[in-house]
């Protein structure tokens, strides 16, 4: 869901997420579509993607893979912040695209 922080119009939602930077990374430019020109993303302080005039702010944090059984889940933490510029029901069509893009299954 999308929250204010405290004492500023900017919007931030945290994601955890079941991938590498190198994955996210590549999962963007068609996540985002037009915004990703506008993006900028950095993972464990390395600027993987910068944009002069970002729009949305990406900084994410690689956590410890989840181990079950034998299979091992990189885990991503991330957060993102959009511009005072988007409205709240942009900011959710953002999210549902980029949910939708991101995540991944099995069976």
């Amino acid at each position: 869901m999308v929250s204010s922080l405290s004492g500023s119009a900017v919007f931030e939602v945290k994601r955890e997420m079941g991938c590498t930077p190198d994955d996210l990374v590549r999962w963007l430019p068609e996540a985002l579509s037009d915004l990703y020109q506008q993006t900028s993303l950095v993972i464990d302080d390395r600027e993987l993607l910068l944009s002069p005039h970002s729009r949305i702010r990406m900084c994410g944090t690689t956590l410890k893979s989840r181990k079950i059984a034998l299979l091992s889940i990189p885990v991503l933490e991330l957060a993102i912040t959009f511009d005072t510029l988007f409205s709240a029901e942009q900011i959710q069509t953002i999210l549902d695209r980029f949910d939708l893009y991101t995540r991944r299954g099995g069976g």
